[in-house]
Parts: C-alpha cells; sequence; structure tokens
C-alpha cells in the first residue's frame, strides 16, 4: 500500500499531537498531584499553628522538652483537631509532670487509637532547637517539612510533618480524580484538531512540492516549456523559481543541442560538397588536375580540420577530460607570446594592438591551455574588427586574483547577445560562413579552459566601441 507525502505529513502531525498530549497528561497528573499534596501539607501545617503555641507555652513553663520525651500521652495531648473537628486528644494540666498527674496514671504507656483518618499522629514529631528527635513517629520519607516552634522570638523546637503520599479523604480524592479526568476530552480534542488542521494544512503546504514533481515528470518527458507559479516568497517559493530556472536552461541546451546540429551538418556539408564538386570536375576534364586546384582541395580540407580539432576540443573540455598540466606562469609572456603570433594577421587586416602589462604576474596555471584561450581571444577580435582598427590588450592583479583583458574596436556587440557569447554554435552575426564568423566554438572552449583553472571569463562592451572579454585566474602569491 503506497501512501502519499500528505498522509504521512498527517500522519506526522497526529503522532506529534499523541506525545505532546501524553506528555502534558502525564506532566499536569504529575503537577496536579504534587500541587494538590504540596496544598494539603501547607493546610495541615496552618492546623498545627495552635500545636506549636501550645508547646512554646509548656516549654516556657517547664524550661526543656524532657516533660514530653518518650510520653506518649502527653504529646497526643497536643494533637490538633481531627477531620471531624473533634480533638484527638485534648491536653490538660493532669497529662503533664508537675500540673497534677496521679502517681498511678502511665504517661509512657501508648495512647489508645484516636479518631485520626487524617493519619497526622503517624506523621508529625517533635524536634529540639537541634533538630533533634525528641517523640513522635520517625520520617521514612526523609521528605518531611519542618515549623518552626518559637518562644519570645527564639526558635526552641521544630514540628516535623511528613507530607500525604495521596489525597486520603473522599472529597480529597473526588478533586483530584476530576482534575485528572478532565485531560481525557482536552487530549481528544486536541487530537481532533490535529487532524482537521492537518489535513487541509498538508494539503495546502504539499501543493508546491507537487507542482514541482509534475514538472520534473513533464522535463523526463522533453517538455522544457514546462513553467510553475510560484505561490509563495518562502523556500517553496523559492524551489519552483530554481526549478524555473532549470526548466530555462535545459530549454536553452536542447536548442543550442538543436542548433548545433544543423550547424555542425552545414559546417560539414560546405567543404565537402566543395571538394566533391571540385574533384568530379577534375574527374570528368572539366578543370585540370594542376597545383592550384589541389590548393583549394587542400584549403577545404584544413577547414574541415580546424572545424573537427574544435569539436573534439570542446568535447573533452565538456568532459573535463582535458589533460592539464599546471606549473608556475608568468601570464605577461603568455600574452606577449600570443601577440607575437598574431602580428603578420594584424598587418594583413590593417590593425593596431597595444599591450598594456606589468613585468610579471604570476598564476598556476597550464602553459598551452592558457596560451589557447588567448590565442582563441585574439583571433576572434581580429575576425570581427573593422580594418583599420585596433585592439588592446591589458593586465593587471589585485589581491589573490591576475585580470587580463582583451578588448577591440567596432563593430559592437548588442548587450542582449552578450550573455550568450560562451555557448556553443552562438555567433552574433549570424552567419553561417566560416571564413566569416567561424562554427562558434572558440569562446565556448574559452571558457571551459577558464572554469577549469577555477577562473572566469566575462564579455562586455568595451570602451573602445567593441567587445570586451575579462578574464579572471587565481594568482600564485
Amino acid at each position: 500500500m503506497r501512501i502519499g507525502i500528505t498522509s504521512k505529513m498527517v500522519l506526522v502531525i497526529l503522532a506529534t499531537s499523541v506525545l505532546l498530549v501524553g506528555a502534558m497528561a502525564v506532566a499536569v497528573s504529575w503537577s496536579i498531584q504534587k500541587g494538590f499534596v504540596d496544598y494539603l501539607t501547607e493546610a495541615e501545617l496552618g492546623r498545627l499553628d495552635s500545636t506549636a503555641e501550645d508547646l512554646a507555652n509548656a516549654f516556657r513553663r517547664e524550661g526543656s522538652w524532657d516533660f514530653i520525651r518518650d510520653r506518649h500521652r502527653v504529646w497526643m495531648g497536643f494533637m490538633p483537631l481531627n477531620s471531624q473537628g473533634v480533638p484527638i486528644r485534648p491536653a490538660s494540666p493532669s497529662d503533664m509532670p508537675g500540673l497534677g498527674v496521679t502517681s498511678g496514671e502511665s504517661l509512657n504507656a501508648p495512647p489508645p487509637g484516636p479518631s485520626d483518618r487524617s493519619g497526622l499522629t503517624a506523621r508529625l514529631r517533635l524536634l529540639d532547637e537541634h533538630k533533634q528527635y525528641v517523640i513522635g513517629p520517625p520520617d521514612s520519607s526523609g521528605k518531611a517539612v519542618l515549623r518552626p516552634i518559637e518562644l519570645d522570638g527564639e526558635v526552641v523546637g521544630w514540628l516535623s510533618l511528613t507530607p500525604q503520599s495521596i489525597p486520603t479523604s473522599g472529597l480529597e480524592r473526588s478533586f483530584r480524580d476530576d482534575q485528572l479526568n478532565a485531560i481525557y476530552p482536552i487530549a481528544g480534542g486536541a487530537l481532533l484538531l490535529a487532524l482537521l488542521v492537518g489535513v487541509p494544512l498538508g494539503r495546502h503546504l504539499l501543493k508546491p512540492v507537487k507542482d514541482v514533481a509534475s514538472g520534473a515528470h513533464a522535463l523526463a518527458q522533453g517538455k522544457f516549456d514546462m513553467r510553475l507559479e510560484p505561490r509563495s516568497s518562502d523556500e517553496l517559493g523559492q524551489l519552483a523559481m530554481d526549478f524555473n530556472g532549470l526548466a530555462e536552461a535545459l530549454q536553452r541546451n536542447e536548442l543550442l543541442r538543436r542548433q548545433g546540429m544543423a550547424d555542425i551538418s552545414h559546417e560539414l556539408r560546405t567543404p565537402l560538397a566543395l571538394l566533391r564538386g571540385e574533384i568530379e570536375a577534375m574527374q570528368d576534364g572539366i578543370r585540370p588536375f594542376d597545383e592550384f586546384q589541389l590548393g583549394k582541395l587542400h584549403g577545404s580540407i584544413m577547414q574541415l580540420n580546424r572545424l573537427v580539432d574544435d569539436l573534439y576540443d570542446l568535447a573533452l573540455t565538456d568532459a573535463g577530460a582535458l589533460n592539464y598540466r599546471k606549473e608556475s606562469l608568468n601570464l605577461v609572456d603568455i600574452l606577449r607570446q600570443s601577440a607575437d603570433s598574431i602580428e603578420q594577421r594584424l598587418s594583413k587586416s590593417n590593425l593596431t594592438l597595444h599591450l598594456e602589462t606589468p613585468e610579471q604576474i604570476n598564476v598556476f596555471a597550464d602553459h598551452r591551455r592558457l596560451r589557447q584561450v588567448v590565442d582563441n581571444l585574439l583571433k576572434n577580435s581580429c575576425r570581427y574588427t573593422d580594418p583599420g582598427g585596433e585592439i588592446q590588450i591589458t593586465a593587471w592583479q589585485t589581491g589573490r586574483q591576475a585580470h587580463f583583458k582583451i578588448e577591440d574596436s567596432a563593430p559592437s556587440v548588442d548587450e542582449a547577445t552578450l550573455p550568450h557569447l560562451f555557448d556553443r554554435f552562438y555567433r552574433a552575426e549570424g552567419s553561417r560562413n566560416r571564413a566569416v564568423g567561424g562554427a562558434g566554438l572558440g569562446l565556448a572552449i574559452c571558457k571551459n579552459i577558464v572554469d577549469a583553472h577555477q577562473g572566469k571569463v566575462l564579455a562586455k562592451p568595451s570602451s573602445l566601441g567593441g567587445l570586451q572579454v575579462v578574464v579572471t585566474l587565481p594568482r600564485q602569491t
């Protein structure tokens, strides 16, 4: 049997409520019982006020507690009224030594059983001023409370009372039971409320989760145009927005993939068609088999070779399979080497190159791959910059980072296209002619290499009127 997430949430709420109600019932039961016992103890201590006063007066007359020590009849004479309002054993002068006691009366003999339903005589004892035992039953519980016996502002003794463990009278037990029984309907109401609140609340809270689950199924089926409506601004709303971002990225990648397949097909078809046509023309005798025709065929083959190399590098960088041999390098040396290597192409395009760098910026990188990044960026600038323009290379360092940027003059790039320049097969001019715009793989390869070096690459408008590409790499200190 499959249990849905809503049912699981309701069960969790119910289980939590049961535990809370159970804990509350135990705590309230203990609190009521303890509080009621404390109340009864305080009430009994209040009933002992007259006993303490009588004992203080007797101590004044006798000067010590010897008159009552081990004399139970004398001790019982000081007991307060019982629960029926009848004295347990009224004290009289004849019960005290020196106050008319007859010689034949035994003061040490245990008294007859009094009418004491509260058990006070079995829980009350007398202690001297040093809290030493004088008379009364011993305290085996260790929970006795003390009530001082004062005479002229000085403590001359203590009444030690062991609290009742449970209410004894029918009225007291009835009060306790009524209070405890009131917990059960409260517990039942709490469980019912948890059920009534948990079901709609669970459905409401889990609706966004179910929407995300449905959206995930749609994405798995290739429906990348699926979007969710954020229902709140909390974590669930953020989850819906993150899902929309994921769906948008998948949709964009799918479009790029389809466009890339079309671009690759076109890029391969053009030189292959040219090769086929030229070869068939030579076979039919239409074109002569000479050095010029072989040069054209060689150019088409080199065009195919560059495209295959770019695709291979892109596949390797995507998989992170490029072999990086990182070492301590001077970034400035790499920039100067790339600038020197492209000098002939710059003069052919009537472009000027300016290099502004310090003498040394140390980075930990792969020399070959970092040189590949700089070369690709410079070739990209040469390809797109109008004749008579300029290209500028600038390098600097800040803190633990090394930076260099390559910017060129007009034409500029639409700002809306800047975030897509590093997408594979993307070309800002929209041309499919590799001789003009290439296959759109160079910047994608650059981004993958920079990412592998824990760096960042960013494209933005140039102050010279064209495009500016900024590369940031960790600096070796």
